[in-house]
């Protein structure tokens, strides 16, 4: 019962975290924190140590984007520039670093998951968990192209979750994949 409270806690401020990021704001990083911490142990109890691994990433990487989120709404005096952020297209260097992410993460976490444990699902884990890596580091520099990632890592998430039995979290990641489709619409209008 605690287990599917703490889910459902999760779920909850998923959609928050995925509203938040919609409308780009920073709140988002805080709540990402929270909501982290949920899956970590949801993650861990079900054994789907990918996963568990990639909401440790987010725990860190909501530390990481809430500094630069705020690095960019602020000029070097530290007043405010503008409340609202900006997005950006992925530049070359980006594109680089993120497919080296990706690769690199997914190339570790599947071998680590196929050889050292009992994971009943290593290929699907490791494919979400490596999406998730790259679209984080891209959504904290506020690169558009992160919701590409997101879209394809949303849609492999609901079967891997679905299939673990994880409903609830389940229904947050279909949430996801739509908003992850108005999210890109709603960025890209932001980009002139």
């Amino acid at each position: 019962m605690g287990e599917m409270l703490l889910e459902i806690f999760g779920a909850v401020s998923g959609l928050l975290y995925v509203w938040l990021e919609i409308k780009h704001k920073r709140a988002m990083w805080a709540v990402g924190f929270v909501m982290s911490v949920s899956y970590v142990v949801v993650f861990g109890i079900k054994g789907l140590y990918a996963s568990m691994g990639l909401y440790v990433y987010f725990l860190v990487m909501s530390v990481y984007g809430w500094r630069k989120w705020s690095e960019q709404v602020k000029s070097e005096g530290g007043e405010v520039k503008s409340e609202e952020l900006r997005a950006v297209r992925m530049s070359g260097k980006q594109a680089g670093v993120a497919g080296g992410m990706l690769i690199s993460s997914f190339v570790v976490m599947w071998a680590v998951l196929r050889w050292l444990t009992d994971h009943p699902a290593p290929a699907a884990d490791a494919a979400v968990t490596a999406l998730n890596v790259a679209a984080t580091w891209l959504l904290a520099h506020s690169v558009l192209e992160q919701w590409i990632l997101l879209i394809v890592a949303n849609a492999l998430a609901i079967g891997l979750y679905a299939w673990s039995g994880l409903w609830f979290t389940t229904g947050l990641y279909i949430v996801l994949l739509v908003s992850s489709f108005i999210g890109y619409s709603a960025w890209r209008r932001k980009i002139h």
